[in-house]
């Protein structure tokens, strides 16, 4: 696939790289030459010095015929200008960043219709969903949502007190509508393995299964595995950045007492209008002496999320050392991971990596609805459409055991009669939405059958 991204500062840069790797033909696009002779030196990418909102530079590009405009600017309005003129020239689909809440709020204008944008991706909004959805299920490694909310998925570690240690799954009594899709184990050596589990399969305690089900028989879990009940109440969050303005109002929500630390007064000032029942301190969130003095260590979660990474790393390690239990970072290097596990933070979320996600599950079509990815891509989940052309439909599943790929499992269909856990004798149709687990080198396969 032909892509042309806007702007090369850190987003932008991570997302052309990781686009290479998968090998599609990039092309970066930004102002500043020093940028773009850094991720030319970094990536296998092109680049061109100039404006996003040149349209002679746009124009010269279209004889290489985009598929794909991603505009990744720190600028709102000259990503969504540059993905009108980029449609209008004649790119197929464009995406762009959006960090202004009010260019989301589609109660008076549709954006994207007006500018001609198939994707807005309001990235602090997303990142303050991820960061949510940590903090509404502690105790889970990793939590996704797919059909709209209805089906969800998430990956817990099997307690050394499991009552099914060793028993084969299809004799775990699970409801009806949840569902092991995937199992990570690792041996005494160290090695570690992945598991796309059938029936004669087990679980031992240490491993990492996944589960997928309706959302709310998610609520099961504890008792299913044993897992101590944990509820957050309270959570402390360092800086006063459009993610913890979002996150904010979702905690708010949930009638969880917030209080929030940042260092710039004038921030402090927006932050006590916008939320006048948060405690908010207006004081660095790297001051041990003053975490200490506020007794952090009260709160359920600490989570450090100002615009510098150093910062947040920082942060939530004194947040540990003053003896708060659970800490997250949001850090954008995945290279810092073996470092944040030496220092006690269990849990970081990268802005990069959760805005990647989205432009993955635009590449892949109009097919696939979201993709996610599992354990550093060893695994995908993804939510597909059947095509009406799909070479299954009308087949039980039972008959398609030598047509399907052997590291993939169909976990949940979603039709008009709702969500449910698909059984042998059950029966695709188009319109339906399926939502599998498979390898990544499975995808193509996935791909040409449905």
């Amino acid at each position: 696939m032909n892509i042309v991204v806007l702007g090369a500062g850190t987003i932008g840069s991570y997302l052309a790289a990781k686009l290479a790797e998968e090998e599609h033909n990039v092309i970066v696009i930004d102002r500043d030459p020093k940028a773009l002779d850094k991720i030319a030196r970094s990536a296998d990418v092109a680049t061109r010095l100039g404006s996003g909102t040149d349209w002679r530079l746009l124009e010269d590009l279209t004889e290489l015929s985009p598929d794909l405009f991603i505009a990744m600017s720190s600028d709102d309005e000259t990503n969504l200008v540059a993905c009108t003129m980029a449609k209008n020239l004649g790119y197929g689909k464009t995406v762009a960043r959006i960090r202004q809440s009010s260019f989301l709020d589609h109660s008076r204008l549709e954006f994207g219709r007006l500018f001609f944008v198939d994707h807005l991706l309001g990235t602090e909004v997303i990142v303050a969903q991820d960061i949510f959805k940590h903090i509404v299920n502690p105790g889970h490694l990793a939590v996704e949502s797919f059909a709209q909310g209805a089906v969800q998925m998430r990956t817990v570690v099997i307690p050394p007190n499991f009552q099914y240690t060793g028993i084969p799954l299809s004799k775990v009594e699970l409801s009806d509508n949840l569902l092991i899709g995937l199992i990570r184990r690792k041996s005494a050596s160290g090695k570690e393995s992945f598991i796309f589990p059938k029936g004669q399969d087990h679980l031992i305690p240490g491993d990492e299964a996944t589960l997928i089900g309706e959302t709310h028989a998610m609520q099961q879990l504890g008792d299913i595995f044993g897992l101590p009940k944990k509820t957050i109440k309270s959570v402390v969050l360092v800086g006063g950045s459009g993610v913890v303005i979002h996150l904010c109002r979702l905690l708010e929500e949930q009638k969880i007492d917030v209080k929030i630390i940042e260092q710039d007064e004038a921030k402090c000032q927006r932050l006590a209008q916008l939320f006048p029942f948060v405690t908010i301190f207006n004081h660095d969130g790297t001051d041990f002496a003053f975490l200490k003095e506020e007794r952090v260590e009260s709160a359920d979660l600490f989570v450090a999320c100002t615009h510098s990474q150093e910062t947040n790393i920082l942060a939530a390690a004194l947040a540990r050392q003053a003896g708060c239990q659970q800490v997250l970072a949001l850090v954008s290097e995945e290279g810092f991971a073996p470092l944040l596990q030496q220092l006690g933070i269990a849990h970081t979320l990268s802005e990069r990596a959760s805005i990647s996600r989205r432009i993955r599950s635009i590449l892949q079509g109009a097919s696939i609805v979201s993709i996610a990815s599992l354990y550093e891509n060893q695994a995908k989940i993804m939510e597909v459409k059947i095509s009406p052309e799909s070479g299954i439909i009308g087949s039980p599943l039972s008959d398609l055991s030598t047509t399907l790929p052997h590291d993939f499992l169909i976990a949940m269909i979603e039709n008009r009669s709702g969500v449910t856990v698909p059984k042998g004798s059950s029966v695709l149709t188009p319109g339906d939405t399926a939502i599998v687990l498979c390898s990544p080198k499975a995808i193509p396969e996935v791909e040409k059958i449905f």
